[in-house]
């Protein structure tokens, strides 16, 4: 059976980005107004039917909240940010639990709203890249989770129907977008993360990928 993933946050520890954010928009919590903008940015060009780059996007939700404030920002501070989003490293439980459900004969898939080049270099970088039998970006379908677009992709190349693959996450909006494109759903509970109540509950919530290996294997 397929899975796939969502990378950053899920994937990989966002915490290099998120003291370099917190420090160039100099408030703690920086990060998260940075993260939300972020998401904002990609759902509105998604639903106004455009498509930007999302460096682009990254890059102007950063001049966009520091604005805020009356900061300016410029190529410096986004160079640290970017620096630091290459310098990602896996939560401590992901390689394992990948192996485990590769070795039961389960597809693992990446799904990440970066650019291809990005995700590629970063879990090349994580020592990652083999436990991925396809690795995918939204740059495929040019519209950003949690569009429908991006996982019936995921569907197609792993030659499944959107109901037979599971989505795994620990981003409530991530896996509302999966479910409404038919998928099952995982919820990974990854520090400060939460699962609003506004949305179905996902089918598993499993506090790590090892844990998640444990269930899905049993699905078998």
């Amino acid at each position: 059976m397929p899975a796939v993933f969502d990378i950053n946050e899920t994937t990989l520890d966002l915490a290099p980005v998120r003291s370099v954010l917190d420090h160039v928009l100099n408030e703690e919590g920086g990060f998260i107004v940075w993260f939300q903008k972020l998401l904002q940015l990609s759902m509105a060009t998604t639903a106004a039917g455009h498509y930007a780059d999302f460096t682009a996007l990254a890059q102007s939700a950063l001049h966009a909240v520091a604005a805020t404030s009356n900061r300016e920002t410029g190529d410096r501070e986004w160079a640290q940010v970017a620096q630091a989003m290459g310098t990602l490293e896996p939560y401590p439980d992901v390689a394992d639990g990948l192996t485990r459900l590769r070795e039961a004969g389960w597809t693992t898939i990446a799904l990440t709203n970066s650019a291809t080049a990005s995700v590629e270099a970063q879990l090349d970088r994580a020592g990652l890249m083999p436990l991925f039998d396809h690795v995918l970006s939204v740059d495929a379908v040019r519209t950003y989770k949690p569009a429908r677009a991006p996982y019936v992709h995921a569907a197609e190349v792993a030659g499944v129907r959107p109901d037979q693959l599971w989505m795994v996450a620990c981003h409530d909006w991530d896996l509302a977008g999966a479910r409404a494109a038919g998928l099952s759903t995982a919820f990974v509970r990854r520090p400060g993360m939460t699962y609003a109540s506004v949305y179905k509950a996902p089918e598993m919530i499993v506090n790590d990928f090892g844990e998640l290996a444990d269930r899905l294997i049993a699905l078998d």
